[in-house]
């Protein structure tokens, strides 16, 4: 365009006012002439606009329309090459910046001076910047009527920065009110257009929009949407092949469901992504919006033609987009083998039918999504009719059953799964009063007689009369928990070492049988049993050997026993008997008996072969107790007058054995000058961080001098338990500990016991020496065991939070051969759990153990607590525990028990 064409940019003066003004009114008034006599819109703007551009003396004007949230370009005259190139390319994309104002409500003036933003990208472009005519700004004139929204924008272009005067603007505003009018008025016309086509519908295409509706209610499957719609289709539009493509759950890709033609082949295989939408026809329809036809041999071709497409020698597509709601369901694609024309009349149509499919297909594919998604569910789905026989059932709950596919259930009463069926009755008759059941367990049967455990949920609808007329519910397999449990239950009672019962269960039997004898006045007896050098087994050949004698011994004691009598191990090597009814001569028959029978057990040790052999005390209830802790102390003292008096022998409990002059004093003397001397000792056993491969941490362990010998703690703390002393040796290796300020070095373990917690005069030293204790917070952890925690969970509970809040740290000990009490665990301040050794020293030959282990790492981490596992003793165990997540480990495959210099 030639620069000295275009009139000036007008400046207002007074002296020019009156002549330009009348013209300017007689250039409106043929613009709106032109206007009202032409009935197309685009056709009236298009004459009128540069009659607009004359009057204000501009290079270029435009106008665009509002669509939604974006502009159409309707109008242009005067534009340069640029703004003309690629068929006004520039002037179509939106929104520009005076669209993005007017759609923000902030093109509020009658005419806003902007630097053009379309024109600014063009300059920045190399080339010649000839070819944008120099224009750098515009008026942007908002199109609407007084209160009315913008319904357009018309924008006047200059090579300078324009002058409006105050009858400018005013000139202005009415062309905006006008060009609006027009705007206006050709969209009322188009609506009333679409109306009036929409009433006179034939009624043949009202019959076959009627017949696709009816045809889609209570379709469920993708494949018999399609067929409805491609039998509507193909009478209409007559393709050589027609294809269904659905958005796929994942909202990335359009899948090819179902085809008519040459693409059956590729049904489910054919994949188009949806992004970018110009990559594939059906892409771009269904992110337009509109149906479209495109020749595909054209050169110019836009989009990726799939291979298939190609193959089958495709010419000519119709795409047509399916939306629900607002919401993209698929595409409908028309190939024909020749170019033909597809009339306006079979777009329209076909569009409605779409829209009309569209509804039924989402409803397919929603339908289609609950199935799969219910059906790959991993826990059993199932729904009965009010006679519990199942209608519908998915692949979880077959397989669970032992059935190969979910189809072969239908029509059987779930309650044949019942192991018990009046089980099966008493749920069903639950669910018909209360309409809901949730988490209850049962026992079901297999197809193949294996008994499961199963955890029911289940929901009925009644009618109004209250009858049920629907089940529905899941099913869980719950068979390892329960097995778990069920090995949990049995280990609170159970010595996981040898099987037989443990400490735990002695104290309850032995308090119930002591209640018994007291009530029936016959008596019973208590055998304490302690294997004699049974030290030097561990120590020459191992605890894994030690575990097979001690396992050999349980065995022999239950052989020599009555059935309704009770053995248990109580300690390391240390056996109970509890006999009921029993005099005392019969007490110490049984009692020999039982010696004979360990003594029968040979040992072979590196240089000899040796026997076994024990001692036994007898304590006889209720002569020398009423009470569970008097008869342990008779009975222990027993033992320890046998122990005193040569070892394998047996002896019973004489009160005499109390007295000052008894060896019983004689081992008080030697602990309490082992206090007062400072023949104690401290050891340090490493604890290894399995996380991160290194010693995180020393557990100290007391150990006693005896002249040459160092004595560990099963051989003297029996004694300070049975007198009362232990909090004595507690506070002794605490107070050794802030000695030595063993906390700078890294974590510290110490353990504590049930009598320093529990008396009051203890746990008050206790908390004075912490209070003394220079240690760093986090750095000591007392470790009690898991019975002391939960035989007073009360007090436990108080006591432990006490010591948490002084900046200690706690630890459970010996977890899982104690009282194991899941709900008292969950309310304990612990930060440690230590599983107990006896499931660990054969952790990789016992399948039932690393269960165990597996389940108390995931119940440490749902308490927020971490896992230390003891007696690992070899890198097989170490690599094991990595892999069940334990966190930190203790044994000798880590480091010995090694003394510490005391000063």
């Amino acid at each position: 365009m030639d620069k000295s064409a275009d009139p000036p940019a007008r400046v207002s003066s007074a002296t020019e006012a009156v002549l330009p003004e009348t013209a300017r009114l007689a250039t409106l008034a043929r613009a709106m002439l032109l206007l009202n006599r032409e009935s197309d819109v685009r056709r009236a703007l298009a004459e009128a606009l540069p009659l607009f551009r004359e009057m204000f003396a501009a290079a270029a004007a435009w106008v665009t329309m509002r669509v939604g949230e974006r502009f159409e370009l309707v109008a242009a005259t005067g534009l340069p090459p640029a703004l003309e190139a690629g068929d006004r390319q520039e002037l179509r994309w939106s929104p520009c910046r005076c669209q993005r104002m007017a759609l923000a409500g902030e093109l509020t003036e009658t005419a806003t001076v902007l630097a053009c933003e379309r024109l600014a990208r063009l300059r920045e472009r190399p080339g010649d910047h000839r070819e944008t005519g120099e224009l750098t700004w515009h008026l942007s004139i908002p199109l609407r009527l007084p209160s009315g929204p913008i319904l357009g924008v018309l924008n006047l272009a200059y090579r300078s920065l324009p002058h409006l005067a105050p009858s400018d603007k005013a000139v202005l505003d009415l062309v905006g009110e006008i060009l609006a009018a027009t705007i206006e008025r050709a969209q009322l016309a188009v609506e009333a257009a679409e109306a009036a086509e929409l009433a006179q519908l034939r009624s043949d295409e009202q019959v076959q929009a009627t017949h696709l509706a009816q045809q889609l209610i209570g379709l469920c499957s993708v494949v018999e949407v399609a067929d409805a719609l491609f039998t509507a289709f193909e009478p209409l539009l007559e393709p050589d092949a027609i294809s269904l493509f659905t958005v796929d759950p994942s909202g990335q890709f359009l899948v090819l469901r179902a085809a008519h033609g040459w693409a059956v082949d590729w049904i489910g295989r054919l994949w188009l992504p949806l992004e970018p939408p110009t990559h594939n026809g059906p892409a771009w329809a269904l992110h337009t919006g509109h149906p479209f036809t495109v020749q595909l041999d054209q050169p110019d071709w836009p989009f990726h033609l799939p291979t298939p497409v190609q193959q089958a020698g495709a010419r000519l597509s119709v795409f047509f987009p399916l939306r629900a709601n607002q919401r993209p369901i698929g595409v409908i694609v028309a190939d024909y083998g020749t170019v033909r024309p597809v009339s306006e009349e079979q777009l329209r149509f076909a569009t409605l039918l779409c829209e009309i499919g569209a509804v039924g297909l989402m409803r397919a594919l929603d339908h289609e999504r609950t199935e799969r998604l219910i059906s790959e569910l991993p826990i059993g789905v199932f729904q009965l009719d009010a006679h519990g026989r199942i209608l519908q059932a998915n692949r979880a709950l077959a397989t669970l059953l032992g059935w190969e596919h979910p189809d072969e259930l239908e029509g059987q009463l779930l309650s044949e799964a019942f192991a018990d069926r009046s089980e099966a009755q008493r749920w069903l008759h639950q669910l018909g009063g209360d309409g809901i059941l949730a988490g209850t367990e049962f026992r079901w049967r297999r197809r193949d007689d294996r008994l499961i455990w199963v955890r029911v949920s289940a929901r009925a609808d009644h009618s109004p009369a209250g009858q049920p007329l629907l089940i529905e519910g899941t099913v869980e397999d719950v068979s390892e928990r329960k097995s778990v449990e069920e090995r949990l239950t049995y280990l609170a009672r159970h010595d996981t070492l040898t099987g037989i019962a443990n400490r735990h269960a002695l104290l309850e039997t032995l308090q119930e049988r002591l209640a018994r004898a007291v009530g029936s006045g016959r008596s019973g007896a208590l055998l304490l049993l302690d294997l004699d050098h049974f030290k030097e087994v561990n120590d020459r050949l191992g605890h894994a050997a030690g575990d097979a004698v001690l396992r050999a011994v349980a065995d022999r004691l239950t052989d020599t026993l009555r059935s309704d009598d009770l053995v248990a191990r109580v300690g390391g090597d240390e056996f109970a008997a509890l006999l009921h009814p029993v005099t005392r001569e019969g007490a110490e028959y049984v009692g020999k008996r039982l010696l004979d029978a360990i003594g029968q057990i040979m040992v072979p040790l590196p240089d000899r072969v040796i026997r076994l052999r024990a001692s036994c005390g007898i304590a006889l209830f209720p002569e020398h107790g009423t009470t569970v802790e008097e008869l342990l102390i008779a009975a222990d003292r027993a033992l320890y007058q046998a122990k005193y008096r040569g070892r394998d022998r047996l002896e019973v409990y004489e009160p005499a054995i109390a007295e000052p002059e008894q060896p019983r004093t004689a081992h008080l003397s030697i602990v309490e000058s082992a206090l007062a001397n400072g023949n104690l000792m401290l050891f340090a056993q490493p604890i290894l961080d399995l996380r991160r491969e290194h010693i995180a941490a020393y557990e100290l362990l007391i150990r006693l001098r005896e002249g040459e010998r160092v004595l560990e703690p099963g051989m003297f703390f029996p004694v300070a338990e049975g007198l009362g002393i232990v909090p004595l040796f507690d506070l002794w290796v605490l107070e050794r500990a802030c000695e030595l300020n063993l906390t700078s070095r890294g974590r510290i373990h110490l353990n504590v016991s049930a009598r320093t917690l529990r008396e009051a005069r203890h746990f008050a030293v206790l908390r004075d020496l912490l209070e003394r204790c220079p240690f760093a917070p986090r750095q000591l952890v007392l470790e009690v065991t898991e019975t002391t925690a939960l035989i007073d969970f009360v007090q436990a509970h108080e006591h432990l939070q006490r010591l948490r809040e002084r900046g200690c740290r706690i630890a459970l000990d010996d977890f899982g051969v104690g009282y194991s009490s899941l709900y008292l665990l969950r309310h304990l301040p612990i930060d440690f759990i230590k599983i107990d050794g006896m499931f660990i020293v054969d952790l990789a030959e016992n399948p039932v153990n690393q269960s165990i282990v597996r389940a108390i790492v995931a119940l440490a981490r749902a308490v927020g607590a971490e896992t230390i596992a003891e007696w690992v003793e070899s890198a097989e165990t170490l690599a094991l525990l990595r892999e069940l997540g334990v966190d930190h480990a203790q044994g000798f495959a880590i480091g010995r028990p090694e003394p510490l210099a005391l000063p």
